[in-house]
């Protein structure tokens, strides 16, 4: 009767146990949802990093100005920023955390950066002063919080923003593409091939980067 009324209990017993473990695994997050610590092997620049794994991290919303490649010279605060990012993650336990897309046209994984303090390595280098916002729709989970720390550089003439005259008046302002988050100058093609609905214009570059719009490369050098 004791063995009976143990197969009986037992069973039901280790059936819950194997559910409850299948469940366990089933909302186990894996490396590739963000929730395991990594740790950088070597800092590219700026918004760039390669993981121990091998990885290539671009960090998401943010962009940072050039260091010197093959053919081109290093932009102003190029390596500054580079250093500013290595002082930020070396030596730290990071935490990633993804939007929409995974990778860019570079198979460069793209993701958002959290140390083991907490602190949001995207976000700091922006408030720093040494990058500036740059939106890649559908990736804008965090554009709000990004843009306000750029706004706080701003207001600080931090980093890249020591030259950038909010009161300046040039003779043209700014065209900026509501879509695409990007400004032109006023004799950019680019930028006056864009439909009418998506145009907007700014007054200089204070106010377009105040709302969160990146200049486009092609047309405006910054810094």
């Amino acid at each position: 009767m004791k063995r009976t009324a143990g197969r009986f209990i037992g069973r039901p017993v280790v059936a819950l146990h194997v559910l409850l473990v299948i469940i366990h695994l089933g909302f186990t997050p894996s490396c590739e949802a963000g929730q395991r610590w990594v740790r950088v092997k070597w800092v590219v620049d700026g918004d760039t990093i390669i993981l121990k794994d091998g990885r290539h991290i671009r960090y998401i919303g943010m962009d940072t100005p050039e260091i010197d490649h093959e053919h081109d010279r290093a932009e102003p605060m190029g390596y500054e920023a580079k250093i500013a990012n290595r002082r930020l993650v070396e030596g730290w336990k990071l935490r990633l955390e993804f939007d929409r897309e995974r990778h860019d046209r570079y198979d460069r994984i793209l993701a958002y950066v959290y140390r083991s303090d907490g602190l949001f390595v995207n976000g700091e280098l922006l408030e720093q002063g040494f990058a500036h916002l740059l939106i890649h729709f559908p990736n804008t989970a965090k554009e709000k919080t990004l843009r306000n720390a750029q706004r706080a550089a701003m207001q600080a003439g931090r980093g890249v923003w020591k030259t950038i005259d909010k009161n300046a008046r040039p003779s043209h302002g700014y065209l900026g593409n509501r879509r695409s988050k990007r400004f032109h100058a006023h004799d950019c093609p680019r930028g006056n091939k864009m439909s009418p609905k998506n145009r907007i214009r700014f007054k200089n570059l204070w106010e377009a980067f105040w709302n969160g719009y990146a200049p486009d490369k092609a047309c405006i050098a910054f810094p």
